[in-house]
């Protein structure tokens, strides 16, 4: 490679070495500087470069340089916005061409490129090329020998390593800040402190989130050594504490963050005291007064920066103290609020007001109030849109406060959110606490235990790679409860195996005092224990827990130990003592009176809970009519509310009930409910544990491996059943609530695709089928409309249903996924046919369907309504010969009846559906031709009330201009004949200015011709745009129509408050006009420009960012005649066609939006902000209309091309 630059043209060989020290991507502007020549003489020089292929252009700009006419009437576009942006072909061609520099020289060349960079760049612009100039700088360092030198380049690498670090490039950034500090030298603590020290604070932050602890400890304790205010050392005791706190060293957290808020005045106690607590309430109870939660959020804005940065200290300090020391944690949440009230709100106030929050709802009990500040902590924090603190923010309202009051299931969705968002900002201790809480509550809220358990092990890996040790032991400790109950572990109630140990965790959890620890894993291993029937060692953990549940007093954990306790002592109260029983008894007494006030606030969460657990105090008591309603009402609000777990123990508490009541067959429907409700949980431990203790109340469904799959609820795709029983034989019961609950399922549902799948589930389900196919009836000829099938997963016995929908129904006669024969004879017969050993059939045998794939039994059955065949179902199982009994027959006859009606009814309802559909597609395209008819109209008015008088102005001009020579030459030869004016003449002469009137007045005249042929443009545009379609196409310049286009919305391209002007670059090739409808194809420009800018302007909006740091709002034109362009630009291009690309730099959009963007009614804007029919009526105008094509390419974050293709 080498060899072959080398041929090349000396001076394209030395400007090939400059651009790869630049990089693999090189702009000619940049070049031009290094090379210091000219951007002609560059792109002229590299040409030899592109003709061999060595280098290429990654745009169009570079053909400019190639037309000498254009260079001479430009001179240049060395002042335009539009870069000319080459790449090498390769990484090997440039490090070919790197390679060509001599050793040696390879360092003077890059000081010399960044010397050339950092002085041809303004000062004001050397930011945003701060990494170029920084990266070349850097690799000649020891060339580097003036003080003065050093100094400002390790002030760059400052600026770059802060870039790097808010674009989450924290390795980068570590890299810059050590380059930054190497520059300088200990003395310069003294004479560059505030450099030195920025370089020293960057660092410490970047080693702790790049995950270097050592490198982030030398920073810090030399910032420690050398600051001269304790405000220098705040950021790095912030980091100090957060590196202790995410390590599990809380009392080192805590420690640091005393000795720092010592040093800023403010003394805590180490070791506080009620008393200590009881006054700072009072202190922050005062200071609000009588002022509502909400009012606080118009408290003034602090600027005491000692204030503020005590402020950021308490806040770094809250999670070490409320995991190691609660009472300190009161204290410090007391303060962070007395602060905020007292001397105004900062940025940390949020953090404050929702620990406040949690303090109301957890210690204080008084849950509206601890909403409201919840509330307040999220309305503060979107009135100073600071990302900085989301994560922390959306961490603590919906771990602590907002279950309190909505289901937990809300929940789940924004602590994600709260972990991305930390990942962001680098906040990695809110994101790991986040992960955990979010885990636990998908947990706790019935979520499926598989699914749950891939995702927390997901975590699980990305907290060890961000080195956040306790939020990594918390989901550990969950991922293995969730493995236990997945039939993973040794000793379902232990938590030790592959994930955790428990062992272990509680000698770490107790030397390094993390309480918070404790609590969790004592509450799960009660609630395993008590599922599990291991009573003794339930009330041990709860006895544990109730110790530390101070730690977690906000925490849906809290009701959960309150509601498992209960359960448990009801579960031993029969076999204790008087004074245990009466001691039991006052537990569950105070548990339920918090879970009754509780179930007022939150009833979706808590009121199943507290009736379930009275339940069970009846059935104590003996009130069995009582215990019967309770039952009754645990179970419907758990179902009600989704949570599956908890319906399922309400089921196998009330079979249990049943049982010792001598109510067997009762039992047996409950148990029955309670096993389904236990796989839908996904949890085959559980499963286990049922079939081994209540065989006879299971025998039903254990009399054979599959027959879990009989599951009467699950009529969902995806469901999954677990079964370890090896009976064999099959039930011929069948249950009529079976066939009622099926039934209802069927009607209930509307929509065609929904009511197929669950049509097919249900048969599986209820007929013990492997397969299942529905065939409808379209004019005389069946059509295979919907399948599913039974598949097992792993090498348990755990079955799913697989279900698809046909969108195509495929001809009978073309599938391979049914025997036709006995279908046709259904067909004909209109009755249901059993075939119980297929492959013996005299009749049936020799289908090729049952040749091939040896099916056992075999059961089609018609769908009649009202004697009309509406279709049929194919059902087959290949285990048994006889499978499909005659209760099995009768039952599937009893669903077809009802599915016959359902199907018919959601045929109706798709039909009316559509007619809607269609109905609003029409007048939404009608209001949309009427509004683009409408601004056509409007413009050709404007264009023809200016054209009159602008007619009369252009008119006259021309004689006005002859009048003023006239008067001008009478003015001359009067001064020829009266050369000796009169005093007072001369006098008014010099008053008016004479000369300068007789010079300007023609200037004037002309610059208002001018401004009349502006005018007159203008409207030319106007009436181009407004153009009337006639019922043939004419020729048309696509260009006018742009430009038409883009005076129209001229007015949305200015700068306004929250973004600078969008700028339009117009790259127009040679075109000629072409034969099409005006008037549409300027909609179509309308519609793509305007959404154009609309997601520029969403771009600024959306992440509120600041003009200075967005890259300038471009809409950037192109067209072409395929004929002349590469085939890089075009991926399928026609032969003679027109492509007219209009791209923007705006958000982009993802790869969801783009499959529908062209769909009727899609939209991403906001209600009453876009119809969702501009591009779908523009996709028609070109595809339908004009026989063209029109195609999206977009990236997210980057920006969205349209490209529109028409015969030319």
């Amino acid at each position: 490679m080498a060899s072959q630059l080398q041929k090349l043209p000396p001076a394209t060989q030395n400007v090939l070495k400059l651009a790869a020290c630049i990089g693999n991507q090189f702009d000619l502007a940049t070049l031009a500087i290094v090379s210091e020549q000219t951007e002609l003489e560059i792109a002229t020089i590299l040409w030899k470069a592109l003709q061999e292929g060595l280098v290429i252009p990654l745009n169009q700009v570079y053909k400019f340089y190639q037309d000498s006419s254009l260079v001479i009437g430009h001179l240049s576009l060395e002042n335009s916005e539009q870069k000319t942006i080459y790449k090498f072909l390769h990484d090997r061609v440039q490090q070919a061409a790197y390679s060509l520099i001599p050793k040696d020289e390879k360092q003077p060349v890059h000081l010399k490129i960044g010397r050339l960079l950092l002085n041809k760049t303004p000062e004001a612009k050397r930011e945003e090329r701060i990494f170029e100039i920084v990266g070349q700088l850097n690799m000649a360092i020891e060339l580097m020998t003036q003080l003065t030198e050093r100094q400002a380049l390790a002030q760059f690498n400052w600026i770059a390593s802060c870039k790097a670090k808010a674009a989450t490039a924290y390795a980068v950034a570590l890299e810059y800040a050590n380059v930054g500090i190497r520059l300088l030298n200990e003395a310069l603590w003294q004479n560059q402190y505030k450099l030195t020290l920025a370089l020293h604070q960057v660092a410490t932050e970047v080693a702790y989130l790049s995950g270097d602890l050592e490198q982030m400890e030398t920073f810090a304790n030399k910032v420690l050594s050398y600051a001269k205010t304790p405000l220098d050392r705040v950021s790095v005791y912030e980091v100090k504490i957060e590196a202790f706190t995410a390590q599990g060293q809380l009392a080192d957290a805590i420690a640091a963050a005393l000795t720092i808020l010592q040093q800023l005045g403010v003394e805590l106690p180490a070791d506080p005291k009620q008393e200590d607590v009881a006054a700072a309430f009072q202190s922050v109870s005062d200071a609000i007064g009588d002022r509502l939660p909400a009012e606080l959020l118009d408290l003034p804005e602090t600027t005491d920066e000692n204030v503020l940065a005590v402020a950021r200290i308490l806040t770094s300090a809250a999670p070490s103290a409320y995991l190691f020391e609660p009472l300190l944690y009161i204290l410090v949440v007391l303060r962070k609020v007395y602060l905020s009230v007292v001397y105004g709100n900062g940025p940390t106030s949020t953090f404050g007001y929702v620990s406040y929050g949690i303090l109301m709802c957890g210690a204080i009990k008084n849950l509206e109030l601890g909403y409201e500040f919840g509330q307040l902590a999220l309305d503060l924090l979107s009135h100073i849109q600071n990302s900085e603190l989301t994560a922390k923010i959306f961490c603590l309202v919906y771990s602590f406060i907002r279950h309190w009051k909505m289901h937990l299931r809300e929940t789940l969705h924004p602590l994600q959110n709260a972990y991305a968002s930390g990942l962001d900002v680098g906040d990695l201790a809110f994101a790991g606490y986040s992960t955990h809480v979010y885990g636990f509550y998908s947990y706790y809220a019935g979520q499926n235990l598989t699914q749950l358990e891939l995702e927390i092990a997901e975590y699980c890996e990305a907290l060890k790679h961000l080195k956040q040790t306790v939020a990594l032991a918390y989901c550990q400790l969950l991922r293995q409860v969730l493995l236990n109950l997945m039939g993973h572990g040794d000793d379902v109630v232990t938590l030790s195996g592959v994930a955790y140990n428990e062992q272990h965790q509680v000698i770490f959890y107790e030397a390094t005092g993390d309480r918070n620890g404790l609590a969790f894993l004592w509450i799960n291993k009660l609630v395993l224990s008590y599922l599990f029937s291991r009573f003794a060692l339930a009330a041990d953990s709860a006895e544990q827990a109730r110790q530390h549940l101070d730690t977690v007093s906000a925490y849906i954990h809290v009701p959960i130990f309150h509601f498992y306790e209960s359960l448990t002592y009801l579960a031993l109260l029969p076999q204790c003592s008087a004074t245990e029983q009466q001691q039991m008894g006052e537990r569950i007494a105070a548990n339920q009176a918090k879970l009754k006030d509780w179930a007022i606030h939150a009833p979706m969460n808590f009121q199943h809970k507290y009736d379930l657990v009275e339940a069970e105090r009846y059935r104590v008591l003996g009130q069995r009519g009582e215990a019967i309603e309770y039952y009754d009402r645990a179970i419907a609000g758990a179902k009600e509310h989704g949570y599956i777990q908890e319906e399922a123990l309400a089921n196998e508490l009330a079979a249990k009930f049943y049982l010792e009541w001598g109510k067997a067959r009762i039992a047996q429907d409950y148990m029955i409910e309670a096993y389904y409700g236990y796989a839908r949980w996904g949890s085959p431990a559980k499963i286990a544990d049922l079939e081994q203790r209540y065989p006879k109340l299971l025998t039903s469904i254990l009399q054979q491996e599959r027959s879990a799959l009989w599951l009467k609820e699950t009529v969902f795709a995806g469901s999954i059943v677990t079964s370890t029983s090896s009976s064999s034989s099959v039930s011929n019961y069948l249950d009529l609530s079976a066939i009622l609950k099926a039934s209802q399922t069927l009607s209930g549902e509307i929509e065609l695709d929904k009511l197929l799948s669950t049509l097919l589930h249900t048969v599986i389900q209820t007929a013990g089928a492997d397969k299942c196919v529905l065939m409808v009836l379209e004019e005389d000829c069946l059509m295979v409309q919907a399948s599913a099938k039974l598949v097992s997963l792993q090498e348990k016995r755990v079955f799913q249903i697989d279900s698809h929908v046909q969108q195509t129904p495929q001809p009978l006669q073309e599938s391979c996924e049914v025997p036709i024969s006995p279908i046709n004879t259904v067909k004909r017969s209109l009755q249901s046919l059993v075939i119980t050993n297929a492959t013996e059939h005299p009749q049936f045998a020799i289908d090729p369907y049952i040749e091939r794939q040896q099916p056992k039994s075999i059961l089609c059955s018609p769908i009649l309504h009202q004697g009309k065949l509406l279709g049929i179902l194919y059902l087959e199982n290949n285990l048994a010969t006889g499978a499909f009994t005659r209760d099995r027959v009768e039952l599937l006859n009893l669903l077809c009846a009802q599915a016959a009606i359902s199907l018919e009814n959601a045929r109706l309802y798709q039909q009316a559906q559509q007619a809607l559909v269609d109905l609003q597609h029409a007048q939404l395209q009608i209001v949309q031709s009427e509004k683009m008819s409408a601004l056509g109209n409007l413009v050709a008015g404007v264009a023809h009330e200016i054209n009159n008088p602008v007619g009369f102005i252009a008119g006259n001009l021309q004689p006005a201009l002859d009048y003023i020579k006239d008067t001008f030459g009478l003015i001359d030869l009067y001064q020829q004949e009266y050369p000796n004016p009169s005093k007072e003449i001369q006098d008014e002469m010099e008053a008016i200015d004479w000369e300068y009137i007789r010079e300007d007045l023609p200037k004037l005249v002309d610059s208002m011709k001018l401004g009349v042929q502006r005018i007159r443009d203008i409207s030319t545009s106007l009436r181009t745009f407004s153009r009337t379609d006639k019922d043939y196409k004419v020729p048309f310049n696509l260009h006018e129509g742009i430009d038409s286009t883009i005076l129209i919305l001229k007015h949305r391209l200015k700068a306004s408050e929250s973004r600078p002007a969008i700028e339009v670059v117009k790259n127009y090739d040679h075109l000629p006009p072409i034969e099409c409808f005006p008037g549409q194809l300027n909609q179509v420009f309308m519609n793509i420009l305007a959404n154009a800018i609309d997601s520029l302007e969403e771009s600024f909006v959306k992440y509120k960012v600041s003009s200075a740091n967005k890259k300038i709002p471009t809409i950037t034109i192109r067209t072409y005649l395929t004929s002349s362009c590469s085939a890089q630009q075009m991926t399928h291009p026609r032969d003679n066609s027109v492509v007219i690309q209009i791209q923007d730099n705006g958000i982009g959009m993802t790869d969801e939006v783009k499959q529908k963007i062209f769909e009727h009614l899609f939209t991403t804007k906001a209600v009453g902000k876009g119809t969702g029919l501009g591009l779908a009526i523009a996709r028609q105008i070109v595809v339908e209309k004009h026989n063209g094509k029109l195609s999206v390419n977009s990236v997210l974050g980057q920006g969205t091309e349209f490209c529109i293709e028409l015969p030319a």
